[in-house]
């Protein structure tokens, strides 16, 4: 609908490093309500212009720099969001408008997120993110680890076929067709004027 009104419109994927939703490899994931071990199968890939991938650590130190500054914060992805708004924000023309999807608020992330003790213990407090993001030039280039940027999507199962049986994995090739699965925290991003929550627990 929203490319119907503005063509021009360019959207923008934000990830959790460790998710196989863009076809990087499964790990286990610190960040809950992003990414995804398997590889679902309500992703528009072809309506995605970038994707970027977060580290852990990178969204935290966004959501409490944006709960300090502005008085609005979330979780996770709303850290991991935060983050690419800003960047494309620093990058793009000014005249450019950009909707950054903020699924929910801080009361969930108390414990987590928002709790130094919490923090110190799984290596968050770490500073500041890079002011930019590590470039591939394909999704499945190398292991992101930190935050990093891919100018082109492509559905990794189609990818993994096209590989051969052998590169697509049981548990992968087994995702769901519902919406429960993990999916990427999008950021709609119009090009020049006018330019989910669910992971696996």
């Amino acid at each position: 609908m929203l490319r119907q009104l503005h063509p021009e419109l360019r959207l923008v994927g934000v990830d959790t490093i460790g998710s196989t939703i863009f076809g990087q490899p499964a790990r286990t994931r610190l960040m809950r309500g992003l990414g995804s071990s398997i590889y679902p199968r309500n992703v528009a890939y072809d309506s995605f212009d970038e994707v970027h991938w977060v580290a852990p650590a990178e969204a935290v130190w966004t959501c409490r720099r944006l709960a300090a500054s502005h008085y609005a914060s979330g979780g996770w992805s709303v850290g991991a969001v935060a983050l690419v708004a800003a960047w494309l924000a620093r990058t793009l023309p000014r005249d450019t408008r950009i909707a950054a999807i903020f699924p929910d608020g801080p009361q969930r992330y108390l414990t987590t997120v928002f709790d130094d003790d919490y923090c110190a213990a799984h290596g968050l407090c770490e500073g500041p993110p890079a002011a930019e993001p590590e470039v591939v030039g394909r999704p499945d280039e190398k292991e992101v680890t930190r935050w990093t940027r891919c100018a082109r999507v492509v559905d990794p199962m189609v990818a993994r076929r096209a590989a051969g049986p052998a590169a697509v994995p049981a548990e992968a090739a087994a995702a769901p067709t519902s919406s429960s699965a993990g999916a990427p925290a999008p950021t709609l991003v119009p090009a020049p004027a006018p330019a989910t929550e669910g992971g696996p627990r």
